[in-house]
């Protein structure tokens, strides 16, 4: 699947989200929990993540975990690195992965 690239990517712990915009005009946005669950790397098994559905009004109070000190990073060209509280950052979210996870509407 050819994805068109990210233009703006922006994370808001306090609403617990990260944003992506595409040059094709399409706007993800995933709730931390959910993104934290679909980690790609070896040790978790997020590849068992089909969707994440786009955070409703009161997904902040119905989430597991309140995530504070959450960083995301480029890794190269091919997506996201997110270093999370509980100090993992195995995976790389590759920017097609992420738009599977949540298709367009």
């Amino acid at each position: 699947m050819d994805i068109p690239p990210p233009e703006r990517v922006s994370l808001d712990v306090k609403m617990q989200r990260l944003s992506i915009e595409w040059a094709d005009g399409h706007a993800s946005v995933f709730p931390l929990d959910g993104l934290r669950e679909a980690c790609p790397c070896a040790e978790c098994e997020g590849k068992k993540v089909e969707r994440i559905p786009k955070p409703g009004v009161l997904h902040i109070f119905r989430q597991k975990n309140r995530w504070k000190n959450v960083r995301i990073e480029k890794a190269g060209s091919v997506g996201l690195r997110i270093t999370w509280d509980d100090g993992h950052r195995g995976g790389i979210y590759r920017w097609d992965r992420l738009r599977e996870l949540q298709p367009a509407e």
